[in-house]
């Protein structure tokens, strides 16, 4: 897993080490590694999974589970351009941006089959942004 941080603050690394566990935990219930993770604590914090598979209508595009900490989660497929631009095909929505692994797992799951039946269209706002002690009480499930 790759993570960018900015300078360390006890919060920051309560945050760190919340969100670490709640991704390992969400990585295993898809079945990947954590390898194929990248993790963005500079704020807005963001992390991003790769699948190992691709979605039906995208044969061609590598395929990211996307966690933001405003809009919880998204999947998202790669661009053509070659950099490392998505385009967001479904958001999971819910009550928090911290859903349950085995939902996030699910999700992922019913786009895997071509089902967007219950995917948010567009970007749920689940909370707002307000710093890492915040973020951490959010995660707190995952001490």
């Amino acid at each position: 897993m790759t993570t960018s941080t900015p300078a360390p603050t006890e919060a920051g690394l309560e945050l760190k080490t919340r969100l670490n566990a709640y991704l390992e935990d969400v990585a295993a219930a898809l079945g990947i590694r954590m390898e194929a993770s990248t993790v963005d604590l500079t704020g807005p914090v963001t992390a991003r999974m790769r699948l190992n598979w691709r979605l039906p209508g995208f044969p061609e595009r590598d395929v990211d589970l996307m966690w933001h900490e405003e809009h919880g989660w998204s999947a998202a497929v790669a661009t053509h351009s070659g950099d490392d631009h998505h385009v967001v095909v479904a958001y999971l929505g819910g009550r928090t941006v911290a859903s349950q692994p085995r939902l996030v797992a699910r999700f992922a799951e019913t786009l895997r089959s071509g089902d967007h039946q219950d995917c948010w269209p567009g970007a749920p706002t689940l909370r707002t942004a307000g710093g890492p002690s915040a973020l951490a009480k959010e995660l707190s499930a995952w001490a």
